[in-house]
């Protein structure tokens, strides 16, 4: 199961996309480049934060906050209601000081400006912590199986999308021989 690749999907079913883009205000083959690279990225902080002591707690936190729900369930009220506003505040709390240079790569690669970018990102990441946050609800699952889960999923990202991968590399150093992603956000 690859969470990056489902949710892309959703985006393309029936006119998710055109709602977002109309939200961010961007074209829709920008805003789907953008969602494309900005997801992994996202995948990554948050296999990053938590592997940090204290981590998985922000990250179950940030769960509560959109209350066991994934945007992609209904995207039409999720862009409309309050917790499109929280993905903001979720968005720095993962990227940090990344957040900027994350954004203006993605600005460069897809057109989009910087502004825009930053709101797709800002749905972006309440669409990956729902998505984990749903899977979660049905299972106990402890900080150790979400650590994991995550570092798996964001290695799975970082191999489907080369661009968000060389990004990372870029922004981050990463190292491509240690699996990727983790480390990248110090």
């Amino acid at each position: 199961m690859d969470i990056i690749s489902d949710l892309m999907k959703q985006v393309a079913t029936g006119d998710n996309l055109s709602q977002i883009s109309k939200n961010v205000g961007g074209d829709e083959k920008g805003v789907q480049s953008a969602l494309a690279m900005g997801l992994p990225m996202i995948m990554g902080a948050m296999s990053n934060t938590a592997s940090k002591p204290g981590g998985a707690d922000m990250i179950t936190g940030m769960m509560g906050q959109l209350g066991g729900s994934s945007p992609m369930d209904n995207i039409g009220s999720f862009l409309g209601g309050s917790a499109a506003g929280a993905g903001s505040g979720m968005v720095s709390s993962l990227l940090g000081s990344q957040l900027a240079p994350i954004q203006n790569a993605i600005s460069q690669k897809t057109g989009l400006p910087p502004a825009i970018v930053g709101k797709v990102l800002a749905i972006a990441a309440p669409m990956v912590i729902g998505y984990v946050g749903k899977m979660f609800a049905g299972q106990k699952m402890d900080q150790q199986g979400l650590t994991s889960l995550l570092g798996e999923q964001s290695k799975m990202a970082m191999q489907s999308s080369p661009e968000a991968a060389d990004m990372a590399k870029q922004l981050m150093g990463a190292q491509k021989d240690t699996g990727g992603v983790t480390g990248i956000f110090k």
